[in-house]
């Protein structure tokens, strides 16, 4: 919708800069005729159906101001693609897959051919360091006592808790139109979720973490953003759930106590769906998010 208004006030604009134009030509060039008066317009209606003779400059004129006009609305309403350059990793770095060679040698008899199997050496196995055995221990002979077994209760883990936590955040960004792009661990740091929206817009959120720990995971992303994007910005939304240093957190980064306060305050501004016009260049940028997403997981 911010589109189709962007696009009628600039074709408005064009449309005002050409007449404004057309009556500087016209008061200069063609007899000092002025457009916006109706009399001069009545004196060519009269002069036209009594066949005199007009100046052949003033229907070259109008024909080419019409033209101007049509080529310059033509050319602004024309959609504009913004490039999304994808960034190049250089894997030189990482260590090349060594192989082994089986050469196979063949000789030959007067009654057969017998091939014969030649092995390269393969590389000296690294020798595992002789552990010490520790000494053994002597325990006295204690009476044998039968000791009540009491069963115990099975409690889940953090990490499982955390995984549940993840899955109820994705559940809320995409009941809200955004797309998840995965939860990946920025140095060290491991993230919730990160979802994106239209207008390049991203969202990256943890659980339980500090909100310095979720700077540095932000500035990571920035950093990646700036080295491979040339005048595209994207919009980073952080936020932390449950933070252990809420009361001296940043501005820059939102809070919430619970997931029912997420839940919330993402109820109140869910993502647009990209138009027809935009959906070329939200499927280039999720692309791009992915790519990031594969490459910083990996630093």
């Amino acid at each position: 919708m911010m589109n189709k208004i962007n696009n009628i006030l600039i074709c408005v604009l064009w449309l005002l800069a050409v007449t404004l134009g057309a009556t500087f030509w016209f008061n200069t060039h063609v007899g000092g005729f002025n457009i916006f008066s109706a009399q001069h317009w009545q004196h060519v209606a009269k002069m036209q159906a009594a066949g005199q003779p007009i100046m052949p400059i003033f229907y070259i004129s109008i024909i080419v101001i019409v033209l101007i006009a049509i080529s310059g609305l033509y050319v602004l309403l024309q959609p504009r693609f913004r490039q999304i350059t994808l960034p190049v990793f250089d894997r030189s770095a990482q260590p090349p897959v060594q192989t082994y060679k089986t050469d196979v040698i063949t000789t030959t008899t007067q009654s057969e051919t017998k091939p014969t199997v030649v092995e390269q050496p393969q590389p000296d196995s690294v020798t595992q360091p002789q552990i010490a055995r520790p000494p053994r221990l002597n325990i006295p002979n204690i009476p044998h006592t039968i000791t009540p077994h009491i069963p115990l209760t099975s409690a889940s883990t953090p990490g499982t808790h955390n995984e549940s936590k993840f899955a109820d955040i994705r559940k809320i960004f995409e009941s809200m139109g955004y797309v998840y792009k995965g939860a990946p661990r920025i140095k060290n740091v491991q993230t919730s979720l990160v979802a994106i929206g239209t207008n390049e817009v991203l969202w990256i959120g943890a659980v339980g973490i500090k909100n310095t720990d979720m700077q540095r995971a932000v500035q990571t992303l920035s950093g990646i953003f700036s080295d491979t994007l040339d005048d595209i910005e994207i919009h980073i939304n952080a936020f932390v759930v449950a933070a252990p240093d809420a009361t001296d957190a940043p501005t820059d980064i939102l809070q919430f106590a619970t997931l029912d306060d997420l839940r919330n305050y993402i109820t109140e501004i869910p993502n647009t769906p990209p138009d027809a016009e935009e959906s070329e260049n939200f499927d280039a940028y999720s692309g791009y998010i992915g790519t990031v997403i594969d490459y910083i997981g990996k630093i």
